[in-house]
């Protein structure tokens, strides 16, 4: 059974929290541990993606009328061409390996904050 709209929504709504997240210089040293999880190499954004847009395109491939028009084919050729340009990304997983290795000190918020505000 396919997640429902609802469910897109609440993983996208996720996401965008986890972005608004990152933005506050404050989570500095809980930040690895999510972008870990969220660019797994196996099983993170990137290769869902990657496996999205691929099955997408097979998915219109398989249904559209053929001949396909050239509109389908730009279409399946930029959904297959977009899909390992996403699962690429999953190399940043080693990335934020390393990071955790690393000293990172964390921001003082209250000395940020104040060179923000003037």
């Amino acid at each position: 059974m396919p997640p429902s709209h609802d469910e897109i929504g609440t993983a996208l709504d996720i996401l965008d929290q986890l972005g608004c997240y990152l933005r506050d210089p404050a989570v500095a040293g809980n930040a690895q541990p999510l972008l870990a999880q969220v660019l797994d190499e196996e099983y993170g954004l990137p290769m869902m993606l990657g496996a999205i847009l691929r099955n997408a395109a097979h998915l219109v491939e398989e249904h559209a009328l053929t001949p396909w028009p050239v509109e389908i084919r730009h279409i399946i050729a930029r959904l297959r061409a977009a899909a390992p340009e996403v699962t690429d990304c999953h190399t940043l997983h080693w990335d934020v390996h390393r990071l955790g290795g690393l000293p990172f000190p964390c921001v003082d918020l209250a000395e940020f904050r104040s060179a923000v505000r003037s």
